[in-house]
């Protein structure tokens, strides 16, 4: 907002209006009420704040005269002297607030976001329709995936697929699946298993369970896998790309029978729940590679769901944004109401390489950082390097020079110096086949010694080995 100070004390006026300012408000000042009566009518503040005694006209006089103006601006007194009879004068003659000398800081700043937030427009309504299960539908797309969600509800003996990036909400788009738009009907729990999140020897037993003594360290009594825990629901992998080639074998065998043994069992389970598989990965790539099975990925492509990155469907930022917002405030009792032009326009112009989670952090974080009734462009001033290049290529970082992965480059010409960024192109990247050249390299730069490679390139033995077995690298034993 636009503020104006009115004090004869300078050092009082400046202390003030510095911290006025680190609020984000531009602060006019004025040693007098006859110098403030003329910056009103001249700059139309949005609040007065003006000492009560000064030489002249006193800030009661200046209220009485400021209520010739049209509007007439929103007055705030100020004193050192504890008068209640004054204060009752000053609130009859329209002052919206009176605050003790010295200024309590939190007093001042929740007067001043008091008037931010009366004066601000009231947001945009956000129809209760358009919100379903933390998914903000903002557009046709979203709209077509929920519509496909809920027909893939109601065929639960089929396989589903949900293809897209890091935090475009697939997650929540499978819990769509699994109640269809009705929560409180749901059959059964969903249970979800993060596959690059557990070892490839412990995932069987984690998908199918164990019986009694089936493994050492088992528990005495067994324990019933995800597959059985679902029952009647949903069973959730997530990261379905990262699943290891011969535990991609067992799934398929899952899904087509239906049916399953816990490991060191001998009794088979059938399978109730339906299976919602999620990954960010290009499973098709992956296929063409050989690093996942294409009978696999075609069974669970029979219920496909591709949600697609934010910046491809930029109509939807700002009304998503809107959405978020309104939910950050009211989870934390307080906020941003709304956004302004110059914030639409940031908003727009960003890649959002996290999507909806990383817009959601984006605002959490300006909404925890300032305050105010409006958030602008400088609330969101990180997102400077992320706006749309001129090409319209999404650039993730802004360095100079674009890297392109080299499949059999040797270690040398690596790009593995500290501070080396890559520019991505707009039609993907196989991280995969970057990240196998990488492994290639180094060993055949050490040797073929794991205990050097893992040295050079910082990461401990057990990840190397699990990389080289993931893709094909493992050589003889030294």
């Amino acid at each position: 907002m636009k503020l104006l100070l009115v004090d004869d004390h300078a050092d009082a006026r400046a202390s003030l209006a510095g911290f006025l300012d680190q609020l984000g408000h531009a602060v006019l000042e004025a040693d007098c009420a006859e110098r403030a009566l003329a910056l009103c009518r001249d700059q139309h503040p949005d609040l007065v704040l003006s000492d009560l005694r000064m030489p002249g006209m006193s800030g009661l006089e200046l209220l009485h005269a400021l209520e010739s103006l049209d509007p007439p601006p929103p007055v705030a007194l100020m004193t050192a002297f504890g008068d209640t009879d004054t204060a009752i004068e000053a609130v009859r003659l329209g002052a919206i607030d009176y605050l003790r000398k010295p200024i309590d800081v939190a007093e001042l700043h929740r007067l001043v976001e008091r008037v931010a937030a009366e004066r601000a427009p009231a947001p945009p309504p956000i129809d209760p329709a358009l919100t379903v299960d933390g998914l903000v539908v903002a557009g046709a797309t979203v709209a077509k995936a929920v519509a496909l969600a809920d027909r893939l509800h109601a065929a639960p003996d089929l396989p589903c697929l949900i293809e897209g990036e890091t935090g475009v909400g697939k997650e929540l788009f499978a819990r769509r699946i699994h109640h269809g738009g009705r929560p409180a009907a749901a059959r059964g729990p969903f249970v979800a298993l993060n596959c690059a999140a557990i070892a490839p020897g412990l995932f069987e037993a984690e998908l199918f369970g164990y019986a009694p003594g089936a493994f050492t360290g088992a528990n005495a009594g067994g324990a019933p896998g995800k597959a059985t825990l679902a029952a009647d629901g949903t069973l959730f992998l997530d990261e379905i790309g990262d699943l290891p080639l011969d535990q991609q074998a067992k799934l398929l065998r899952l899904l087509e029978s239906r049916a399953f043994y816990p490991v060191g069992g001998g009794s088979e389970i059938r399978l109730r729940a339906r299976v919602v598989c999620a990954t960010n990965a290009r499973l098709l790539a992956q296929v063409k590679s050989g690093r996942f099975r294409e009978d696999l990925f075609y069974r669970l492509k029979v219920g496909h769901l591709r949600i697609p990155p934010l910046r491809e469907r930029a109509d939807e930022i700002v009304p998503l944004a809107r959405a978020l917002l309104a939910d950050i405030r009211i989870r934390r009792g307080r906020g941003f109401r709304e956004l302004s032009s110059a914030a639409c326009a940031l908003l727009a112009a960003s890649q959002w390489p996290g999507n909806v989670r990383q817009l959601r952090h984006a605002l959490e974080h300006a909404c925890l950082m300032h305050d105010g009734a409006v958030l602008d462009a400088a609330h969101l001033s990180e997102l400077g390097s992320e706006r749309t290049p001129s090409g319209g290529a999404p650039i993730l970082v802004d360095r100079p020079e674009p890297i392109a992965p080299q499949a059999t480059a040797p270690a040398a010409e690596l790009p593995l110096t500290p501070g080396t960024k890559l520019v991505l192109a707009p039609d993907g990247f196989d991280l995969d086949a970057w990240q196998r050249a990488v492994i290639a390299a180094a060993l055949e730069a050490n040797d073929g010694s794991p205990v050097r490679t893992a040295d050079y390139l910082r990461i401990s033995r057990k990840v190397l080995y699990t990389l080289r077995k993931r893709y094909g690298l493992l050589g003889p034993r030294r």
